[in-house]
């Protein structure tokens, strides 16, 4: 059985990895997006309709505050993730800590791969 992440331990890889430094572009937001899209369908919850909202739908509000947004058969919008202009990065905060679960294991992908982007430049 495989340890639950907590959205405590999210924030703290993202404040670690320095990334909170760089400004949340689309293009950056759109991987964020793709990888926790890859987690929800591979958990197969929700009968399978767990899915991240169309690429589109991400909603940049400047360099520092950003919104990506989820469905499935029974909610149309839901947070995924929100990245507020305090700071303070927001974790699907309607979810119980399973529907949680591919939301942080996409997001902790997705710092990874920034950090060692963010390190070859």
């Amino acid at each position: 059985m495989t340890a639950k992440l907590t959205r405590e331990a999210a924030r703290k890889a993202y404040a670690d990895s320095g990334l909170d430094h760089f400004p949340l572009t689309l293009e950056r937001m759109s991987g964020l997006r793709n990888a926790i899209n890859s987690e929800m369908l591979a958990a197969g919850l929700m009968q399978g309709t767990y899915h991240m909202a169309h690429p589109s739908l991400i909603r940049v509000h400047g360099s520092n505050c950003v919104e990506l947004r989820c469905v499935s058969y029974y909610f149309d919008d839901r947070e995924a993730v929100t990245f507020n202009a305090d700071g303070f990065v927001g974790f699907a905060g309607w979810a119980d800590d399973t529907n949680v679960q591919p939301i942080l294991r996409g997001f902790l992908q997705w710092v990874e791969h920034e950090a060692e982007v963010a390190e070859l430049n």
